[in-house]
């Protein structure tokens, strides 16, 4: 795999500016951290649909799941199942959206706790 073109590079630097979660990451934006890994870091959703709602969101800039490798999601799982034992959860769910389902295009993953598994998604 070779190096993007030239004006897919500067469009990648383009959105890496320009990404909420990216400033996030730099905090150039405050976000409330509740969890920070070498490759990840963990805060809450400024707009909850849950009781427990917070973002896994890895440091560097991928769009989505079409970007990573397993390393980056053994992170989320790992840094998911902390989040989970310190705040005693009994359940919750990880919701992924990708391409154009995405809000925000920088990979991240939603942890959704203290949810009925009668909730529709």
């Amino acid at each position: 795999m070779g190096l993007p073109e030239v004006s897919e590079l500067a469009i990648l630097v383009r959105q890496m500016e320009e990404c909420v979660f990216c400033k996030i990451v730099k905090k150039e934006v405050p976000a409330e951290v509740v969890k920070e890994t070498e490759q990840l870091l963990v805060f809450k959703d400024i707009n909850p649909k849950a009781p427990i709602h917070l973002l896994l969101v890895p440091k560097k800039h991928f769009k989505d799941i079409t970007e990573v490798d397993g390393e980056i999601w053994g992170e989320v799982r790992e840094a998911a199942l902390a989040v989970a034992k310190e705040r005693n959860l009994k359940g919750f769910r990880l919701i992924h959206n990708v391409g154009e389902a995405a809000i925000v295009p920088h990979m991240h993953v939603h942890l959704l706790g203290d949810v009925s598994n009668e909730r529709e998604v």
